[in-house]
């Protein structure tokens, strides 16, 4: 991501799609495994890595979506102003209403004006029973059953 130059066209991308690592590079218990700390901590890819690559990528107006921990909201708000993309839609995610959210989905739009994000209803993942909500019935479909 950091070296993208001559590889994808800069500016020509409508949305840009990240997963990031949910946690900051060496914290918390670090995994001996060389995958699960890359995919886990920010060891080889950072929240301004995402952000300026995403940034370089899109279009004016281009969308970034990224899915991140709850306490990480902050640091990804301001990577994404750091690199132009102003938050535009925030939606947190919970396995249940029992249960704290767990996630957040964001997305910013590249060059967007400053101000004015629209936070979504909370997505549950299960209902009271903990079988899948009815959103996520109609995102998804009853794949748990089969």
């Amino acid at each position: 991501m950091r070296d993208l130059k001559g590889k994808l066209p800069f500016g020509a991308f409508d949305v840009v799609s990240c997963n990031p690592p949910y946690k900051l590079g060496g914290s918390g218990i670090l995994n001996p495994e060389a995958q699960k700390l890359v995919a886990r901590h920010e060891a080889e890819c950072t929240l301004d890595d995402v952000c300026e690559a995403a940034s370089k990528l899109l279009q004016f107006g281009g969308r970034l979506c990224m899915c991140q921990r709850p306490e990480r909201l902050s640091d990804v708000i301001e990577s994404m102003r750091k690199f132009d993309i102003e938050p535009k839609r925030l939606r947190l995610v919970q396995q249940r209403k029992s249960k704290a959210p767990k996630l957040f989905l964001i997305e910013g739009r590249r060059g967007g004006k400053h101000g004015f994000m629209d936070v979504l209803p909370t997505l549950f993942i299960e209902d009271e029973q903990g079988g899948f909500s009815q959103e996520m019935l109609e995102i998804y479909g009853d794949y748990k059953s089969k």
